[in-house]
């Protein structure tokens, strides 16, 4: 009764929680929606042939491949933005019609895009998203576009054996020597920069 002459309602309110009751409805304990996943990277050189452009995308594209099949999701919508080496730059994104979560079809979508973006100047930043996600238990395949169920196995392949042994336990042989990592963007690695490691 003090409580509630002295400091009104709140005071109820702060007491009941202080006391364990409470009548809010108990929410359900799922993870939160995120809107997309995307990956960005400033190239320590010109990039100024097509085959190293898409190299540094397929790079970019194996990070968010991955992040995107581990958070349960799938895409129908893929963006890749680009910067010149002038600070000049732009965007182009494509919908597709059945949601995917493979390395090699949105590398393959993110690669045609650069295509139609890129004007042959010298680029130094190269980006990759996905959106407009769904659960990738509900993936729907289009009976007119490939079926990337057995590449869906070899990423989840890839997926399980980085996790066990590494991230840089299996790469593509196309990354061998060719000066670009085999991923790029969104993580850093101790031996690059040993200064920002942690022993916590």
């Amino acid at each position: 009764k003090w409580v509630k002459l002295f400091l009104k309602s709140h005071g109820v309110l702060v007491w009941n929680y202080a006391n364990g009751n409470d009548s809010s409805l108990v929410r359900e304990n799922r993870r939160p929606m995120i809107k997309g996943i995307g990956n960005s990277t400033t190239i320590p050189f010109d990039v100024e042939d097509k085959s190293t452009a898409h190299l540094v995308l397929l790079s970019l594209t194996e990070t968010v491949a991955a992040r995107l099949r581990q958070a349960g999701y799938c895409a129908r919508l893929v963006s890749v933005s680009l910067r010149t080496n002038e600070f000049s730059g732009g965007s182009h994104q494509r919908k597709i019609a059945s949601a995917i979560d493979c390395t090699n079809a949105i590398h393959e979508i993110a690669c045609q895009l650069f295509d139609e973006l890129w004007k042959g100047e010298p680029v130094r930043q190269l980006g990759v998203r996905v959106s407009e996600l769904c659960n990738n238990d509900f993936l729907q395949l289009s009976f007119f576009e490939r079926d990337y169920e057995k590449q869906r196995a070899v990423d989840r392949t890839i997926d399980s054996l980085r996790e066990r042994f590494g991230s840089d336990a299996i790469f593509r042989s196309s990354f061998l020597n060719s000066g670009v990592k085999f991923r790029s963007g969104g993580t850093v690695d101790d031996e690059d920069y040993p200064m920002m490691s942690s022993i916590l």
